[in-house]
């Protein structure tokens, strides 16, 4: 199956996606991902040992929809996983620097905040400190894994 001209334009733009992995008991278990589209292929980075990543270890289904308004791409496909740290950690950042105009100032602020208060917190209180770590940090920290899905089945609405 083939993506439209229409379909790759728009998924070639900045755009989040919900990510559906299958729990071991058949669920869906749906996040938020940054993506790109490589071809027909697409790019999604999560963290090691994450849901996602223990969900597509054991099934290596995944679903993704991306949608602007009324519009949306519903891409369905197996997914191979790049496990090895240094080039999981290179998508990551090549991801981050597509995403990074999405970046809402006040958030990055809030952030830095928290971060400062949990600091001040683990000096003040340093038995209290693992339970208050920073998990914007603790995340954007964590060892990658680089999820890439062949495009399998597409589905949309909003375009000709």
């Amino acid at each position: 199956m083939e993506l439209t001209t229409q379909q790759r334009s728009f998924l070639n733009g900045v755009h989040f996606a919900v990510a559906a992995t299958l729990t071991a008991e058949g669920r869906p278990h749906q996040t938020v991902v940054w993506y790109q589209l490589e071809g027909d292929q697409v790019l999604v980075s999560t963290p090691r040992d994450s849901l996602k990543h223990k969900h597509l270890r054991r099934d290596p289904r995944l679903s993704l929809c991306i949608e602007q308004a009324y519009r949306y791409v519903t891409l369905a496909g197996s997914v191979t996983l790049e496990e090895d740290p240094a080039a999981a950690r290179a998508d990551y950042e090549r991801l981050g620097k597509r995403y990074r105009r999405t970046f809402n100032p006040l958030l990055i602020v809030g952030f830095m905040g928290r971060a400062f208060v949990s600091r001040v917190r683990a000096r003040l209180q340093p038995a209290a400190a693992p339970a208050r770590a920073n998990r914007m940090q603790d995340l954007l920290a964590r060892e990658r894994v680089t999820v890439r899905m062949q495009i399998e089945k597409i589905q949309s609405s909003g375009f000709d």
